[in-house]
């Protein structure tokens, strides 16, 4: 039988159509010269500019520590090692936008974090949201007094510093890396009822934007887009001096409610239904002495894009080669052209679910990918096999390197 370097050229190819990674197109071209010959040039693709999932780990002698994290890519199958900061300080992600994430500390701090170069931006404090009316470092247990709203009207609240860390911040999201000479602005979804507020840079308070139940914001085109539990989107100029909330477009004309995002795609912007479902415990099968059983899980989404000639929103069964990243990180689309090994026409999405999440004992497991050609949902390849690596707290987030970051050498493979 001839040598490897022997083979056709149609077969030759036929075996680097089964390669995914770019690294392993690379090598299939190191074979030999009849090989590289046989194959067409490699385009230029930096790997390290990938979406991957931001995780705990989990180690003999940091359980508990909160500070030791670490990126999981879903194409190798890999966690790479990092530390994040000051070990006292603690990690919780609430948002993740333009190659920084954002980290509610223990300490009652918020900041801006570049994970790949370690620089720091810091936020306004959680004592300087509009809704929190006093904090008492003396009173363990009955630290932040809140004021919050119902049907009935205003009420207020004593509560305990971890219930504010863990449950009062749903997501924060950057108008641009604080890295860039342009200003930036972050927003955040916060409270009991999920209002918004934000801050510009160097801002020494959050300031009061909307109170109405928010469930996600994105900017777009220099814009903030924000849409609600009734599936009703607003938009505001966040750079004006008075930035105020004014309707878009009118709310789906099917009741559809709770869980919606936006993101850019198309070229324009799109809404997403996230279906969530209750798991009761007769119908999961759990060890006594394990982690509680799973509590919620998602079902399915659905896609809707605007009409622009008559201002509603219509169902779309199929987004084509783009696929999209939702979860606690500013939601994002992009092409499985510019990322062949991903699939497309598929939503990657991570466990968000806050509502289950303000005690830190239960979450970070609704993780997966939903196939919109047939309505399954996966897991994330190599995601279960890492199980006694990874904590469920905090929950994972995705993040997106900036093209401008080189990744290559700030951290080490495990």
């Amino acid at each position: 039988m001839g040598g490897w370097c022997e083979l056709s050229r149609d077969l030759v190819r036929m075996i680097e159509g089964k390669v995914d990674l770019y690294e392993d197109k690379v090598k299939c071209r190191c074979v030999c010269w009849s090989w590289r010959l046989a194959l067409p040039k490699m385009p230029h693709q930096k790997q390290d500019l990938l979406p991957w999932l931001l995780v705990p780990l989990k180690t003999k002698t940091e359980i508990g520590s909160g500070t030791s994290f670490g990126f999981f890519d879903p194409l190798e199958k890999k966690l790479h090692c990092l530390q994040l900061s000051d070990p006292h300080k603690g990690m919780l992600f609430r948002g993740s936008s333009h190659g920084w994430v954002v980290n509610i500390g223990k300490n009652n701090s918020i900041c801006a974090i570049n994970p790949l170069t370690g620089a720091q931006v810091n936020l306004p404090p959680r004592t300087k949201f509009p809704d929190v009316l006093n904090y008492r470092a003396d009173k363990p247990g009955k630290e932040y007094a809140i004021r919050t709203y119902d049907n009935s009207g205003f009420r207020f609240l004593i509560v305990s510093k971890d219930h504010v860390r863990n449950g009062f911040l749903d997501k924060v999201i950057l108008s641009s890396s604080p890295q860039s000479k342009e200003d930036f602005v972050a927003v955040a979804i916060y409270g009991n009822f999920s209002g918004l507020a934000y801050c510009k840079r160097g801002s020494k308070k959050w300031s009061f934007l909307d109170r109405r139940q928010c469930c996600d914001v994105i900017f777009h085109q220099q814009q903030l887009y924000a849409v609600y539990t009734d599936g009703s989107v607003m938009v505001c100029d966040i750079h004006s001096s008075l930035p105020k909330m004014t309707p878009f477009v009118p709310k789906l004309s099917e009741s559809l409610t709770t869980r919606f995002y936006l993101v850019e795609s198309f070229g324009g912007l799109i809404m997403v239904h996230r279906d969530v479902g209750t798991v009761s415990e007769s119908d999961v099968v759990s060890d006594p002495d394990s982690l509680p059983p799973p509590m919620y899980k998602t079902c399915g989404f659905r896609i809707f894009k605007l009409d622009t000639t008559c201002g509603e929103w219509y169902e779309i069964q199929s987004i084509g080669d783009d696929m999209l990243f939702l979860g606690w990180n500013s939601s994002f689309s992009l092409s499985c052209k510019n990322f062949p090994a991903y699939a497309g026409n598929c939503i990657y999405f991570t466990d968000d679910n806050l509502i289950y999440h303000y005690e830190g004992i239960v979450g970070g497991f609704d993780i997966g990918i939903f196939n919109l050609s047939d309505g399954s949902i996966q897991h994330l390849p190599g995601y279960k096999t890492c199980d006694s690596e990874l904590s469920i707290w905090p929950p994972p987030i995705w993040f997106m390197p900036n093209p401008l970051t080189s990744c290559n050498s700030l951290f080490n493979k495990v």
